[in-house]
């Protein structure tokens, strides 16, 4: 089976840092980091043994890979500018069809990790998920290869149905933090120890993942407790942000429990 061997990379955010960091540390050759930051390209240039590669100077000639991992709105402006020579080329996007990669080669995949990446936090990508999709069965077997030796989890699905996995994601990772970054706010100002509510909020996302999840619903929405609720508001009446939470969620709490 044909293997991929040496991998120029395409981008210097979070998840081509932590990602070409990682496929480096395994064994891959990483030709050159593609950037048009220089400062973040520099880094992780250093951190891979590689060079960054200037965009007036781009060439993926020694490379049986390009990964590519960019902003959405980044990929259509940017690969035009490349000359690819139809390179295995693979993108990292939860959201992008990857049809759109037949325009840069006829090889193309995704490798789409299903995960929170930040460059500046270590990933353990032994529980990460990978949602993969190629062109062919070639290409396909050199990502579960990549796969495998990251020691990571895999799933092949089409491009509809791994946007719909990321639209999941968004929802699950960014609004659920964005909700507890709300609370722990109010908390530290209300000089409430944050630290309190961390078995409460393991054992209510443990719930999620039951069959009767609905019905495990608790608090005063799903008993109707219309004065309790009126009585929370008015204590939120100088906090715009957590008000505005609780009233979409008991609003939700309250039409789902009608339905019930």
């Amino acid at each position: 089976m044909e293997k991929v061997n040496n991998i120029t990379i395409i981008g210097s955010g979070n998840v081509a840092t932590q990602l070409g960091i990682e496929l480096f540390n395994k064994g891959y050759n990483i030709n050159g980091i593609i950037s048009r930051n220089e400062y973040s390209g520099n880094k992780l240039a250093n951190k891979t043994n590689s060079r960054l590669i200037p965009f007036n100077q781009n060439t993926v000639e020694y490379s049986d890979m390009v990964l590519v991992s960019l902003k959405d709105d980044s990929y259509l402006n940017l690969l035009g500018d490349i000359n690819l020579n139809n390179k295995f080329i693979v993108h990292t996007s939860g959201s992008l069809d990857s049809n759109f990669l037949k325009n840069y080669s006829s090889k193309w995949g995704c490798l789409y990790p299903l995960q929170s990446i930040h460059k500046n936090l270590s990933t353990n990508w032994k529980k990460v998920n990978f949602f993969l999709e190629a062109s062919s069965n070639k290409e396909l077997n050199k990502l579960i290869d990549i796969c495998d030796k990251l020691s990571s989890k895999y799933n092949v699905v089409n491009s509809v149905q791994r946007q719909k996995i990321h639209l999941s994601a968004v929802a699950i990772s960014n609004f659920t933090y964005r909700l507890l970054s709300t609370v722990r706010s109010y908390c530290e100002e209300n000089k409430i120890e944050y630290q309190l509510f961390k078995n409460l909020i393991q054992i209510s996302i443990d719930n999620t993942f039951k069959d009767d999840v609905f019905k495990l619903q608790t608090g005063p929405a799903s008993r109707k407790d219309y004065d309790l609720i009126e009585k929370h508001l008015d204590i939120l009446r100088e906090n715009d942000n957590l008000k505005d939470i609780y009233e979409l969620f008991t609003k939700q709490i309250l039409n789902q429990h009608h339905e019930l």
